[in-house]
């Protein structure tokens, strides 16, 4: 149950926005580390509810803070969480930099991409459970729409996205995403508000 429940919250953090259309990968990936919408740093509410396809059926809803520093690292804290979820009310999480994804991953065009919907697909270098990752970008707004992860085991993980306009910026107020895993099925939707700047910086937060 921790597992899956850790599996849960790992999908459904803040994917980094995209920015505009670019006629090739690297101009992309220099779209994804710029992201002209995407605020430096913030600190928002979360809603986390978690609908189990299997034994033990469950429902939860947790609720709490999340902070976020670009590129990438993102920070939960969960108040009055289960006791079974209680190794997850304080995580943290760093998706990293867009412009060092080549490090980790060989990056091309999806075969579903086109000029009017581009579609990255990661595939790791190294051997992991994760055989690939696309990600679905709208290039007249720069941001990701949707993420699908493709498992070694036949595990398939969608996760679709929304945005809210704050202050000139382009939050992720919404995540929805299914898991279908051989040994977990789940529901889960993440539900964020109250975008507020932090002050002093979320790194020190962190």
């Amino acid at each position: 149950m921790r597992a899956a429940l850790f599996a849960a919250l790992l999908v459904l953090l803040p994917c980094a926005a995209a920015a505009d259309d670019a006629p090739s990968v690297p101009a992309v990936l220099a779209a994804l580390a710029a992201a002209p919408e995407q605020p430096e740093e913030y600190k928002a509410s979360v809603a986390l509810h978690v609908r189990l396809r299997v034994f033990p059926f469950i429902r939860v809803t947790l609720h709490g803070d999340s902070w976020y520093r670009r590129p990438g690292l993102y920070r939960f804290v969960f108040r009055g969480v289960p006791l079974i979820a209680r190794a997850f009310s304080d995580m943290k999480y760093d998706l990293g930099d867009p412009s060092r994804w080549p490090e980790r991953y060989e990056i091309a065009f999806a075969p579903s991409s086109t000029a009017e919907a581009p579609v990255l697909r990661l595939t790791p270098k190294s051997p992991v459970m994760v055989k690939s990752l696309d990600v679905a970008i709208d290039p007249a707004r720069g941001q990701i729409l949707k993420a699908t992860w493709t498992r070694a085991d036949g595990g398939v993980i969608n996760l679709v996205q929304t945005y809210a306009p704050v202050a000139g910026h382009a939050y992720v107020s919404k995540q929805v995403a299914t898991i279908n895993l051989p040994r977990m099925k789940a529901d889960l939707e993440a539900d964020y508000a109250d975008f507020t700047t932090v002050e002093p910086s979320v790194g020190t937060a962190l």
